[in-house]
């Protein structure tokens, strides 16, 4: 990790003097080539160890593709002891022309040992950093990771409240390489520096402009059979139906096949000629209901994950499933049905509720869209 070089006998204006230093150097890897590719300053990384501190990490490494070490500041280690942490900590995000705030799914609600929030407190090092950038004239940059949402003004401190209304970029875990070279690029493009062609992976959270192209985009074995991912209501809808429609084509068949098979037969016992096939259908049309469970949990729980929910929520559909499975099982039809109907209504109005906006904790929105931060 990278370390500033500070003295205590520096005020803020001299450490500023010092960090626009770096032109950088012809280089074989992506835009570093270009002769004309100059910036000077240092671009702060401010990220909340034990949240984001690996999505950090790994960021830095895949900047240093497009910049010099000496340009990125990453870490606080290197403030010696007796030194003002925080007057230090002004003056390196004052040396800075970039500031990036790594944002991870716990970065809001970290806290402390006594349980009281760590950003409430006016000495957390990440507040003081943010604090410092946002009231100067340096580019503030809200990186999302792991899914993770931009935090609401109301949700922060009013110090950090100008934090929501930068536009946020989105870097996922799929796509890690190619959307923090798109960070880099629009940083570059940000303060002035050419950059060598390439095409974006990833759009502004924020942006107006549509991200259909720039989500990701699920292929439809992951859309029936996988359980990460979010799904819109249109997706949903169509992926339960087809199931259904499978299922009830599958189940058709079964029973236009059993009783021309046992007719066939010929049994001379009554009794087989009329129980033996009921029975038979039915398990076996229970067996097929059992094999439709994976799709369809599966949609259901990444139109959940659209609603901001996860497994806990989906534990209601899997009880609902195996209470009727055990009632069919028993010929308790007075009572499975109804509770068939719950299930299936319950499924059906996650076709009507309307999903989050933009990205969250399970995935980028699946229609593109972005959170509008005015209205939050």
């Amino acid at each position: 990790m990278p370390f500033a070089q500070r003295g205590s006998g520096h005020h803020a204006g001299t450490a500023a003097r010092e960090c626009f230093h770096a032109i950088l150097a012809r280089d074989v890897r992506g835009d570093r080539a270009g002769a004309e590719d100059v910036m000077t300053g240092r671009i702060f990384i401010n990220y909340r160890r034990g949240d984001d501190q690996a999505a950090a990490g790994r960021l830095y490494d895949r900047l240093l593709q497009h910049f010099d070490r000496e340009q990125l500041f990453m870490d606080v280690d290197a403030i010696e002891p007796g030194v003002d942490f925080v007057k230090s900590l002004d003056e390196q995000v004052a040396a800075c022309i970039a500031f990036i705030a790594v944002i991870g799914p716990r970065w809001l609600n970290a806290r402390n040992n006594d349980g009281a929030p760590r950003l409430d407190n006016p000495t957390d090092y990440v507040r003081v950093e943010i604090e410092s950038a946002l009231k100067r004239d340096i580019r503030v940059i809200p990186v999302l990771v792991d899914g993770a949402s931009m935090p609401r003004p109301s949700d922060l401190p009013p110090s950090l409240q100008a934090l929501a209304r930068r536009n946020a970029v989105e870097i996922a875990h799929h796509r890690f390489a190619a959307d923090c070279d798109d960070l880099a690029h629009r940083i570059k493009r940000a303060l002035g520096v050419a950059t060598m062609p390439s095409a974006p992976a990833q759009l502004l959270v924020s942006s107006s402009v549509p991200q259909e192209e720039a989500s990701a985009k699920l292929s439809w074995p992951q859309i029936l059979f996988s359980f990460k991912g979010r799904l819109s209501r249109m997706q949903f809808l169509i992926g339960f139906i087809s199931t259904l429609a499978f299922a009830a084509v599958l189940s058709v068949a079964i029973a236009l096949t059993i009783e021309p098979f046992f007719q066939a037969a010929q049994p001379q016992i009554e009794e087989v000629t009329t129980k033996l096939p009921e029975l038979l259908e039915r398990r076996l049309l229970l067996v097929v209901a059992i094999i439709s469970w994976w799709p369809a949990l599966a949609l259901v729980l990444k139109r959940l994950h659209d609603l901001g929910q996860g497994w806990k929520a989906l534990l209601v559909f899997v009880a609902l499933d195996v209470l009727w499975a055990v009632l069919d099982l028993l010929n308790k039809d007075e009572l499975a049905q109804p509770i068939a109907g719950v299930d299936l209504g319950l499924t059906f109005m996650l076709a009507v509720i309307k999903g989050t906006t933009g990205p969250n904790r399970y995935g980028p929105d699946p229609l593109g869209e972005a959170p509008d931060l005015r209205k939050r």
